[in-house]
Parts: C-alpha cells; structure tokens; sequence
C-alpha cells in the first residue's frame, strides 16, 4: 500500500492534468510574457512600497494622500481591465474553488461525513468550484 506522502504525490500529478490547473498554467502564462501588463502592475507595487514608506516617516499631507488614492485607483482600474490580468483573476478564482472542493472531501472524509455528491462542491454545483468537478 502507498504510503500517504506518495497519495498525495499521485494527488498533485493528477490535479496538473485537470482544466482548472491547466486553465491557470496558460493564464498565468500569458500575463507573465505580456510586458505591458507586467510594468504596469510592477510601476503599482512599487508606487504602493513608495507611499507606504512615506507614510511610516509621517511625512504625508491630506492633498498627497488624496492624490495618491486617486493616481492609484486609476492605475488598479487599468490593470483590473486588461484581459490578461483579469483571465488571470478569474483562472485563480476557479482554482481555487477547485481545491477547496478537494479539501472538502478530504476534511469530510476525516470526520466521517459524506463529501458532497457532486464531487465537494460548493452549494452552486460545479459552478462553485470553477467547473469540471462532477
């Protein structure tokens, strides 16, 4: 019999084969390689740092705090439409789903519950855990 770190191998080898960690693999792919996309969540990062840093040295007026919420929110809204980063939030969302239904099962399974029938997913059938669970 297989010991419970070599199921959990097997386990992890057979989620790479599944829509949902394939779906996040090529998202995740696509954002990484766009280098629009890339400087403009780095130049976010590091304005945010920036600002932080400011902040902590007490050296921030109103009118700055103000201006940089409404510079920031405005670079958000742009990284939060382009498609790539977006493909990417939704392809994380779905994953993550994905493995809370797997979670789910393991924990019902430990307490000696049944797992939900459709496979542990959520009360919204597959759509909760980012489809292709059933």
């Amino acid at each position: 019999m297989a010991t419970v770190y070599e199921m959990a191998r097997a386990l992890g080898e057979e989620l790479l084969k599944t829509p949902q960690v394939e779906a996040l693999m090529e998202a995740k792919k696509a954002y990484e390689e766009d280098p629009v996309i890339a400087k403009e969540v780095a130049e976010y990062t590091r304005l945010h740092q920036e600002f932080e840093a400011k902040m902590q040295q007490g050296g921030i007026t109103v009118e700055e705090q103000r201006s940089f919420a409404e510079d920031m929110k405005k670079r958000g809204e742009l990284i939060k439409n382009n498609k790539l980063a977006s493909d990417l939030f939704v392809a994380e969302q779905n994953f993550n789903n994905f493995m809370n239904s797997v979670f789910n099962i393991i924990t019902s399974t430990l307490t000696g519950e049944d797992p939900e029938p459709a496979g542990g997913c959520g009360a919204g059938g597959c759509a909760s855990c980012g489809g292709g669970c059933c």
